[in-house]
């Protein structure tokens, strides 16, 4: 008896492990379209090219930079495995699958590619509207008789 009870904790252990890869999975595969880690991959170029400014004069061979550069790739596992638990704390396996086919979707694709690109083109007319905006309220309190 104690036997059947062993197996069938082994049994449903193999199970769990497997429906658990199958979300991390999905996970994984949704912090990568959705363009978590692409970010992350430009940090690691930024953080390469701000390392070889600072060492420029100690002559680092190309061949440590590969390392170095390769060393900061593989972090990226580590980090991708530390988001899998985070997401696995605000959605469920079954709401990552829809999120998944939502981000799949060409318009949601050439959004995010376009993100970082909108982002800085809406600068310019963020800065002018809080400048008007500014303006607009101190003209408006100076005309109720408010100042400085």
């Amino acid at each position: 008896m104690k036997f059947k009870i062993l197996l069938l904790f082994i049994m449903f252990g193999v199970y769990s492990q497997a429906q658990n890869t199958d979300y991390d999975k999905d996970i994984k595969h949704f912090i990568e379209i959705n363009g978590t880690m692409g970010q992350y991959n430009q940090a690691v170029d930024q953080l390469m090219l701000l390392f070889q400014e600072q060492y420029k004069d100690a002559a680092v061979k190309e061949e440590v930079w590969n390392e170095v550069e390769m060393k900061a790739i593989s972090s990226l596992d580590g980090l991708s495995n530390d988001l899998v638990v985070v997401y696995k704390k605000f959605f469920t396996h079954q709401e990552i699958k829809e999120l998944n086919k939502l981000f799949e979707n060409e318009v949601a694709q050439k959004y995010i590619n376009n993100v970082s690109l909108l982002t800085e083109a809406s600068q310019d007319p963020s800065i002018v509207w809080s400048r008007n905006l500014y303006n607009q309220v101190t003209d408006l309190l100076f005309e109720k008789g408010y100042t400085k």
